[in-house]
């Protein structure tokens, strides 16, 4: 059973500290000396699941040569007859995965600007803020999108059948095209524009947009205007303003879907669109509480940011900076991924996860490191009390329960009252699978024991040093999965 959120490990009398709880996820919030046990200092490359501490899967190359130039964006364009391609974006170029192959299709373009991708019927619509948009049917040959799009449409969406385009030179207006014409933004009564300016009196700067059940969202650097109708302009306009919120984001692209919600960055944290129209509270707390003063810190300094809905695993991941947070919605729960080469990331139709790095393009969730680049795993828990009373207590043995597929090792150590471990409490072992019987070979099905299906390997790690308080870390660098169950800790009160 699992403690509750503010309640210490138990000290039995035999002097055992059990911590079998560690869904909390990372967290910078509390006080160094009080974080709740649950909660971990530090989880890089890890994730919590059904129980366990776990290793976050890694990926692979999809294109085995470089392509030369640092990918930012990319796009499943899948044509109504289901017919479906990549196409990714970088360093002034658009290219077309062919059979593992990023081929050059579109060149020319601005060397900086990210590209903005969506999807018409069976064309395929582009742009970046800089260059004119482009559109395609096949993803090789790229021209002009027709009519007048604005010059400098950096985000382009597509919403109940028109095209939308946000613009750098007029930040305060969304144009939109005629219903069913991405190349018409002329036709009076059906295509045209808003013009926040006159619904913002004081200003601000056009963000993001995105579809939230039906609803039409603008996204400011501090507002968000919520708008529902099918027809935005004319006579027989019916677009109405149904929600005004003095929020927004100052980073493009970080906001996704997440079923019945949607979760987006602004400047106090990572925000849940439900309970902000819902309960019309701008100060309802963040679904990133927990890592909020790390998270914080880094968006004083970073400048490149993405995102992403991984519906697979249930995860909303954010970059920020050279760090990929990861928002577990199910288990609400944070960990983070570090060490990878990201530099965008983007979804398909059928779930599949990319992530766009330097030269190359990545399959996420393939195999256990990072295109050949071994993660460093580390979980790092909190500052624990060791007894009740504050007493100092001398850790004798930690017990670690784990269910290794494969021989792993595992650096252990331990640090007492806030200083930093010493030499003789780093040390590594090696966890390795138990045997098991294959299920083709069993002959006596009335002779196996079904407590016995799931192989635990226990390890007893000796510990040294006393303090009040002690921090243990888990730390390994390899191609393999780390599966760790339970950590008893055997105390004894006393030290020097």
């Amino acid at each position: 059973m699992h403690t509750g959120i503010f309640e210490r490990p138990r000290l039995a009398k035999a002097g055992l500290l059990s911590l079998s709880d560690f869904s909390g996820g990372e967290a910078s919030a509390f006080p160094l000396t009080s974080t709740p046990p649950k909660f971990s200092a530090l989880l890089q490359n890890c994730m919590y699941q059904a129980g366990r501490m776990k290793k976050i899967p890694g990926y692979s190359k999809v294109n085995a040569a470089t392509c030369g130039v640092e990918l930012k964006s990319g796009f499943e364009f899948r044509k109504i007859d289901g017919t479906a391609m990549i196409l990714v974006a970088g360093g002034g170029k658009i290219f077309k995965n062919i059979g593992g192959v990023l081929t050059e299709e579109k060149t020319g373009l601005d060397n900086a600007a990210i590209v903005s991708f969506a999807s018409h019927n069976n064309l395929c619509l582009a742009v970046n803020g800089v260059d004119a948009s482009m559109k395609t049917t096949d993803g090789v040959n790229w021209t002009a999108l027709g009519g007048t799009p604005p010059a400098t449409s950096f985000k382009i969406h597509v919403h109940k059948g028109r095209v939308w385009h946000l613009e750098r030179t007029n930040k305060m207006l969304a144009t939109h095209s005629a219903l069913n014409n991405p190349e018409d933004y002329t036709t009076a009564n059906d295509a045209g524009y808003i013009d926040f300016k006159f619904v913002l009196k004081k200003g601000d700067e056009l963000m993001d947009i995105f579809t939230y059940l039906g609803y039409l969202v603008f996204v400011f650097r501090n507002h968000i205007a919520v708008y529902s109708g099918q027809t935005p302009s004319g006579v027989n306009s019916n677009f109405v303003l149904v929600e005004l919120r003095e929020i927004g984001t100052n980073a493009t692209g970080t906001i996704q879907g997440l079923g019945q919600d949607s979760a987006f960055l602004t400047v106090s944290g990572v925000k849940s669109f439900q309970q902000v129209l819902q309960t019309g509270n701008l100060n309802v707390k963040s679904l990133s509480e927990a890592i909020d003063p790390d998270l914080l810190g880094e968006l004083k300094t970073a400048s490149a940011f993405a995102s992403a809905h991984y519906l697979k695993r249930n995860w909303y991941l954010l970059k920020v900076g050279s760090i990929v947070h990861i928002y577990d919605y199910v288990n609400k729960c944070w960990t983070r991924m570090v060490g990878a080469d990201v530099s965008g990331m983007f979804t398909t139709a059928d779930g599949i996860l990319y992530l766009c790095g330097n030269g190359f393009l990545y399959l996420y969730d393939d195999g256990w490191d990072f295109a050949g680049t071994l993660p460093i795993w580390i979980w790092r828990l909190s500052w624990l009390n060791l007894m009740r009373d504050g007493r100092k207590a001398e850790p004798k043995i930690i017990q670690l329960t784990a269910e290794p597929d494969q021989e792993i090792d595992i650096e252990v150590q331990i640090a007492y009252d806030l200083n930093n471990p010493k030499s003789e409490n780093i040390q590594t072992i090696i966890l390795q699978p138990s045997n098991v019987t294959l299920i083709d070979s069993v002959t006596d099905f009335d002779a196996i024991d079904p407590f016995d299906e799931i192989l635990y390997s226990e390890t007893r790690i000796p510990l040294f040093g006393s303090g009040r308080i002690a921090q243990i870390q888990f730390k390994n660098t390899s191609n393999k999965p780390v599966n760790i169950v339970d950590i008893v800790l055997q105390v004894i009160p006393g030290g020097f």
